[in-house]
């Protein structure tokens, strides 16, 4: 992102990778970015600070005494000298979504202090608990106080040399286009409800819920370009030749699916309606509407994936992963084992084979969990899995991408994609990865890891507040560590070396499912309940 932020907000990140160096971090994190924004006094964030009743040097004074840092640290101004320190994977959240902020309106936006602190606020729990510690409404109400300041920090482009604004109280045609206008806006709003009606309350999925919101909320700050009055006053329905016109398929709809996809076209009909229309009144504001357009278009996307992971995954507790076994004895009876135990899933990995013994032992797999009525799985080999006819395909970091993997195995089968940081988890998701794995929690004596590569119940704990979009914990998960694992948050497990390994793989199964199964109720988004 260099080059894309204010001088204001380029100053605070070479004082937070300055902070980090001080305190002997081996990566910039939210806390160094946040303490580097209150420091920076005369910026927006604090000024937006301030006017909400936050005390900057509060702040300060404690991000300090945690990090062990004095004010001779926290002056440094100077550009870093050598490699800068990579970010924290919170960091790269933040600053992502920090550009959502300073962009969702216009593209060509830098991104400033006020959007810096925006991002904190949104993805960094340890920045927002430092912010208000205990008070987490006060948060809401700052978020508030940033937006509306965007929005009146921007200008309205120029228009073109000739072109005057069109009056939409003219009687000349203005009232005219204000009805399509204001039908266009009408129609937009409606259909987001509709989406996002489902979305929070059937999906329960809070990141697609808040993207909606954010979508909606900006969509009424465009609106404010035009005149509400004179949109209002432009109304006629009962002179509407098309209020009363209907095709049969308007009147069905066969499934909440339909309901979706027939409301995402109409909101993004509408947007486009409202784009062209309002290059008469404002070229400026035609382009906020494009800029929404879009990412509607993402949303969709999100949103028919999660759909379709449901469908397929939603009810898929516990997957089993098996593999590296002396011969096509062992591993069928492992599997059998484990599809007798219960498994929801079984995902077939094998490294030292080659492509025609791993394709052989795939179809022997396929016909015991197609009889169970068990999802497979086979790791890393779109083409494997296509040919074993299997359900779909696991993809690593750096094995071949989705697109490719979909281009193998077609759109509808079921491709899952390992994930070990909070980017990777939302690259994923915006991908349209039918299921995550989450991991590595703890050390496998399946599959090496470093230290810096362990995720950690930390990395579960953000997949749980992240998503509704069927995710497995993974790495090292045993019946001993379990509780552990569910204590973050997690609902689906996938362990390996905890079932092959086991004297009694059925029994092993059976136990792990029944702690899975007992699970009690826990409050999402908006105090609706989610099966845990």
């Amino acid at each position: 992102m260099q080059g894309s932020f204010t001088a204001s907000a380029e100053r605070v990140m070479i004082r937070a990778g300055n902070l980090a160096e001080s305190r002997g971090g081996r990566a910039v994190d939210s806390l160094d970015l946040l303490l580097a924004l209150m420091l920076e006094t005369e910026s927006r964030a604090v000024q937006n600070l301030r006017e909400s009743g936050f005390d900057e040097q509060a702040v300060v004074d404690q991000i300090q005494l945690d990090q062990g840092l004095d004010d001779q640290a926290t002056a440094l101004d100077r550009e870093l000298e050598g490699e800068p320190l990579p970010h924290s994977p919170e960091l790269r959240a933040v600053l992502s979504d920090a550009a959502v902020h300073a962009r969702g309106l216009d593209r060509t936006r830098e991104v400033g202090t006020e959007h810096l602190l925006a991002g904190l606020i949104s993805s960094s729990p340890t920045a927002a608990a430092a912010l208000s510690p205990g008070k987490p409404e006060r948060l809401g109400l700052l978020r508030e106080r940033l937006e509306a300041d965007s929005v009146a920090a921007m200008a309205p482009l120029p228009l073109a040399d000739g072109i005057a604004p069109l009056d939409l109280g003219d009687p000349d045609g203005g009232a005219d286009v204000g009805r399509i206008l204001d039908a266009s806006a009408n129609r937009a709003r409606e259909g987001l409800r509709v989406v996002e009606d489902y979305v929070r309350f059937v999906l329960a999925d809070p990141a697609i819920t808040r993207r909606l919101k954010e979508v909606r909320h900006r969509l009424a700050q465009a609106e404010r370009g035009l005149d509400p009055t004179l949109l209002v006053e432009s109304r006629d329905a009962s002179s509407d030749v098309g209020a009363h016109i209907m095709t049969d398929t308007e009147r069905l709809r066969e499934n909440p699916r339909a309901v979706l996809a027939a409301n995402f076209k109409r909101i993004q009909e509408s947007l486009r309606s409202l784009e062209e229309y309002s290059k008469l009144v404002d070229v400026w504001l035609a382009g906020r509407f494009e800029v929404i357009r879009y990412d509607v278009y993402t949303i969709e996307k999100l949103t028919m994936t999660a759909v379709s992971a449901r469908r397929t995954l939603g009810e898929s507790q516990l997957m089993v992963l098996v593999g590296g076994l002396p011969t096509l004895g062992d591993l069928e009876w492992v599997v059998s084992e484990a599809i007798a135990g219960g498994a929801d899933v079984i995902q077939l990995r094998e490294k030292g084979l080659g492509d025609r013994e791993f394709l052989s032992r795939a179809r022997d797999v396929r016909i015991m969990t197609a009889r169970a009525g068990v999802v497979l799985i086979v790791n890393d080999r779109p083409d494997l899995a296509l040919l074993a006819r299997a359900d779909g395909v696991h993809l690593g970091q750096d094995d071949i991408t989705m697109r490719d993997a979909r281009r193998v195995l077609g759109p509808t089968a079921v491709v899952g994609i390992s994930t070990h940081a909070r980017d990777q988890l939302d690259a994923a998701l915006l991908e349209g990865a039918g299921y995550l794995g989450v991991g590595p929690v703890f050390p496998s004596p399946t599959k090496e890891f470093s230290e810096p590569e362990l995720a950690g119940l930390a990395f579960v704990e953000h997949a749980a507040q992240t998503t509704t979009r069927p995710w497995f914990a993974i790495g090292g998960i045993t019946e001993d560590n379990l509780d552990r694992v569910l204590a973050a948050g997690a609902t689906r497990v996938a362990v390996s070396s905890a079932v092959i390994r086991s004297d009694r793989p059925r029994r092993a199964v059976e136990r792990m499912k029944a702690r899975l199964a007992g699970l009690q109720a826990v409050p999402l988004v908006d105090g609706h309940d989610s099966p845990r």
